[in-house]
Parts: C-alpha cells; structure tokens; sequence
C-alpha cells in the first residue's frame, strides 16, 4: 500500500509535505530532492534502501504538493533551514543526507552548519558556488519557463542532465514527467522561485566546517555540473571522497537507481564501520 501524503507546517506557517517509509527500526536517511522535482524522483531507489533504513522524502518549497509562498526567490540556505526545521518537527536526529544537485547544496548547507548532527552524507552532482556559466544557463531556463512553459523551459535544460544514450532511449517519458512535475496545476512562481534561488549561491568558504564522512558523486557525461566542478567541492571537505560514474549524466538515481543504491549501501556501511571503530 502506497503511503498517504502527510504535512508539517513550519513556524512560518509554510507546510512541507513529506512521506516517511521503510524499516522502523533503521537508521535515518533523508533524500533531498533536485531542482524542479518532487519526491517522485526517488521511486527507483526506494526499494533498494527502504529495508535497511528509515527514509524521509520531503518537497522544498515550491515543490510537489509544499506550499509555494509568493514571495521569492527560495535561496538553497532557505530550503536547508526550512528542512532542517522540518526534522526538528518530526522528531528526526542524526539522519544521513543522500542529495541530488540542488538537494547536495542544501545537504552541504546542514552539514556545515550544523556539523555534528549528521553521521554522513552521499551527494551527486554538486558543486560549491554558482558560478557566472551555470547562473548564464539558469537564467535562461527561467526566461524559457516564463516566455513557453514547461516543455520549452525542459528543452532547454534537457541535453545538461541527462546521460546521452539514457536520454535518447528516454525522452517522451521525461518530458511528460517534467510537465506533471512543473506544470499548469502547479503555480509557475514556485519553479521561477526555485531556479533564481540558487543564483549566487556560493558555500566555499564554509566547506571547511563539515566534519562527517562525504561521497561526492559525479556522472562522466554530467554538463551541467561536471566533474571538475564536483571535485572543487570535494577538495574543501577534509576526509571526502570524490569518484567519476561513467556513462552518467546529471541525475544518477534517476538514470541508474541499482547502481546508485549500491554505492549509498556500501559507503553508509563503510563510513558507520569507521565511526563505530573511532
């Protein structure tokens, strides 16, 4: 039985909608949705993870079936403070992150802020600041989605995420996706406030204070955050680990979710093992 959508409502007044699944008696793991997605985006790797674990999914705002506020833009420091309230609500402690671009922003937005309250994180595709290329390319995106909508705005962002031989076998299957995801019975401002949240977002100089053990993942064929700006990252955070997924795009769990539960297994399993020893 699938589960029933849920909601918490933040001091704010904004509410998140979010589902919690898995074994009870796991450890915690929270997936943190990419930009312009919603909890469905994890469909392939739940059933890998949901045996072991105890797993959030939750909508930032502007996502899914949260609330869209009017006023804008949703800086990612805003998504990772809302989020980490969020856990707070829940009575959630010490979960593991797994993040998926935007998601790994605001993974690396708790992890350095709050530096002790994670045993570990496992993000793909990040990178530590927006830089003036990908705020050229973000813009853009939003222009598409304001002047055309969701099929123009998915065109134009279409050929930067996705692994080639994985987006051609599956096209017409991701853009109607993208349409359900950020179409018309969803307010536009929320994905317009998404995108232009991120610009300017730059986590460099607090990269440092992350203290828990970090996979940085990165697909070979990623053009929208590639593996040298993936590896920027790693090279600020003392300890992480950085490899290159061959024949991968932007969105590992999507495009491989066998793949992708199996190094979130393996590397949950490793670093818990070190932790334990230490």
């Amino acid at each position: 039985m699938r589960p029933q959508p849920t909601f918490a409502t933040l001091a704010s007044g904004v509410k998140l909608h979010y589902r919690i699944q898995g074994n009870p008696e796991g450890p915690w793991l929270v997936l943190l949705n990419g930009l312009l997605s919603d909890t469905t985006m994890w469909a392939g790797v739940l059933p890998g993870l949901s045996d072991r674990f105890r797993i959030l999914t939750f909508d930032s705002r502007g996502q899914g079936r949260s609330d869209a506020p009017q006023e804008g833009p949703y800086a990612t420091a805003l998504l990772a403070a809302e989020a980490w309230e969020l856990f707070q609500v829940l009575g959630i402690s010490r979960p593991w992150l797994i993040g998926l671009s935007n998601g790994s922003g605001m993974s690396l937005e708790l992890l350095s802020t709050h530096p002790e309250a994670f045993p570990g994180a496992v993000l793909t595709s990040v990178m530590p600041h927006f830089d003036f290329a990908i705020s050229l390319k973000a813009e853009h995106w939003a222009r598409c989605l304001e002047v055309g909508g969701p099929l123009m705005q998915f065109d134009a962002v279409a050929p930067y995420l996705w692994g080639d031989r994985f987006l051609e076998a599956r096209h017409g299957v991701l853009r109607a996706y993208h349409q359900v995801v950020t179409g018309a019975d969803r307010p536009q401002h929320g994905n317009l406030h998404q995108i232009r949240g991120t610009l300017g977002w730059d986590i460099r100089d607090r990269l440092e204070r992350i203290q828990a053990p970090v996979l940085l993942l990165s697909g070979a064929e990623d053009l929208l955050t590639p593996p040298w700006k993936c590896l920027q990252a790693a090279k600020g955070i003392k300890g992480s680990r950085f490899e290159v997924v061959p024949g991968i795009g932007h969105a590992y769990p999507v495009e491989d979710p066998k793949g992708f539960v199996g190094r979130v297994r393996e590397f949950i399993s490793e670093a818990g093992t070190s932790l334990a020893n230490r």
